[in-house]
């Protein structure tokens, strides 16, 4: 026989409201009567509800994520994180790949109110879903995001940094001719990957070998390492602003007849499993993308329980992972 909340009732001794309340979790619950109230629900096995609960907060203690790309793995390792975090706090997780082909599906979605807050990994979208939330109240929090908002609570990775680190390891190992391989020139991360560079050649009174932009992807890094060849100006290093644009440059490296690092230093993004499952092993900054998810949860749960309004940019430090793809330059 199914346990009720009366069953709870009972066994407790205590009201329906006091019952109640504990099981919605609210505060102001004298803490011997909660501890009857758990008791008894312990020793009935009694499963709250998930529609009673619902009715009784207002809450669906549902949280959905809308996501680009759920197949890169930088933005996989976050989404695992998020789901870890959201489970360890009673929430489930919903999922939306948002690939821009039907963008009303989610826009339905949000405007049911089925979903307690949203957190956005949505760099082909982002300002489209911004709107919407901003407009039906919902509570939300960007992740990794690639326009300057000024007004929204993003969790990102400290870009800037990033390209410094590749570019000033390079540079340590005597590296003067430095080429830059990023994607689209006016994403977010492309721009501070490319600052981040810029800086740590300027401080040594370098520019860079060359920039080359396309996508995240081999191509990019291939094609790039080809046209610098045939223009006679293949630099002693590469900084690739992504994991599968650093393979590509490694690949386009090899079909020349030169070697990695040998002839060509390479530094990739992300320290993806890409970056180690090949020879030579890439050299790549290694972004925290745990922590960015660990985070995201708790800056949107602040959000949900109104312990916060604010509105600001918290940026975490990435790490430069020194593999195989990387050698002295200095002669």
């Amino acid at each position: 026989m199914k346990v009720t909340i009366e069953d709870v009732v009972k066994k407790s001794g205590l009201s329906y409201v006091t019952v109640s309340r504990v099981i919605s979790n609210a505060p102001n619950v004298r803490e011997s009567n909660r501890r009857k109230v758990m008791e008894a629900i312990e020793e009935l096995g009694y499963v709250p509800s998930a529609a009673a609960r619902s009715l009784a907060t207002g809450r669906t203690n549902v949280v959905a994520m809308f996501v680009s790309d759920i197949g890169d793995y930088f933005f996989g390792s976050i989404v695992k994180e998020v789901n870890n975090q959201l489970l360890r706090q009673g929430y489930l997780l919903a999922i939306s790949i948002c690939d821009g082909k039907d963008d009303t599906i989610d826009t339905a979605f949000l405007n049911q109110n089925r979903v307690d807050g949203v957190i956005l990994l949505v760099s082909n979208k982002e300002k489209f879903y911004i709107d919407i939330l901003k407009n039906q109240k919902v509570p939300f929090v960007v992740v990794d995001n690639q326009t300057i908002n000024t007004d929204i609570i993003s969790v990102l990775a400290d870009n800037v940094t990033g390209g410094y680190l590749a570019v000033k390891h390079l540079l340590e190992l005597g590296h003067t001719e430095i080429g830059l391989i990023g994607a689209t020139p006016y994403g977010l991360s492309t721009l501070e990957r490319q600052m981040g560079a810029v800086k740590a050649l300027t401080e040594v009174s370098l520019q860079p070998a060359g920039i080359e932009y396309g996508k995240y992807d081999q191509m990019t890094g291939y094609n790039a390492i080809i046209k610098w060849h045939r223009e006679g100006k293949l630099p002693s290093a590469v900084f690739a602003f992504d994991d599968h644009i650093a393979l590509g440059a490694v690949n386009a490296v090899k079909d020349l007849g030169l070697k990695v690092p040998d002839d060509m230093s390479v530094c990739g993004y992300d320290d993806s499993p890409l970056a180690n499952h090949y020879t030579p092993k890439i050299t790549s900054v290694r972004q925290p993308a745990e922590e960015m998810g660990q985070n995201a949860v708790n800056q949107l749960l602040s959000l949900i329980r109104h312990q916060d309004n604010g509105s600001y940019a918290m940026k975490l430090a990435p790490k430069l992972a020194i593999k195989e793809s990387t050698m002295s330059n200095k002669k």
